[in-house]
């Protein structure tokens, strides 16, 4: 019994450890004022939807070519982009953007979380010409961004329950071991 429970305190500690070295806690949002963005607007680059790009991040990829802009958050999540600020033009129709955050200013699959930012009315426009230079603003974002539950993984990343999981079998091997 003893060693029983000394496994599942070690289990414990592990599964602790494990969910500290992921990161949970975001700092507040004026840690965003500064930080970079991608920029994409649906049926430009390929973009069909929202979903298209979470299902790469989801996977660890690079989204770089379907962004149709960058820019930096302003003013504690504030973001825009103008549509022909990159020298890339709307045709006419009602566009749908938003942005993809990361919590880190050079993201890598497995360490990295993101956020999209979509859904203020501020980011859907309706464009009449081809030469309309067009402006997207995110509006204020402080609350969204510093909701964690709004922020994703980006690539695969080990669930805590997993690391305990592997844990627990580990230590039931040695006690079994032990025992034989």
């Amino acid at each position: 019994m003893k060693k029983l429970l000394i496994g599942v305190a070690v289990a414990m500690i592990a599964a602790v450890t494990h969910a500290a070295a992921v990161g949970w806690n975001l700092a507040g949002a004026a840690n965003y004022k500064g930080d970079a963005y991608s920029f994409f607007v649906i049926g430009q680059n390929g973009t069909e939807s929202i979903a298209t790009i979470t299902a790469l991040l989801d996977a660890g990829n690079s989204v770089d070519s379907y962004a149709f802009g960058s820019g930096t958050i302003a003013n504690n999540g504030v973001g825009s982009m103008t549509g022909t600020a990159s020298g890339k033009t709307l045709d006419a129709g009602t566009y749908e953007a938003f942005f993809v955050l990361f919590d880190s200013a050079t993201p890598a699959s497995g360490s990295a979380k993101y956020v999209v930012v979509s859904g203020a009315s501020t980011l859907t426009k309706e464009v009449a010409a081809t030469s309309a230079a067009v402006t997207f603003t995110s509006g204020n974002q402080a609350t969204f961004l510093n909701n964690t539950d709004n922020w994703k993984s980006y690539g695969a990343v080990p669930e805590p329950t997993s690391g305990l999981l592997m844990l627990l079998g580990v230590a039931g091997l040695a006690l079994r071991r032990k025992r034989a």
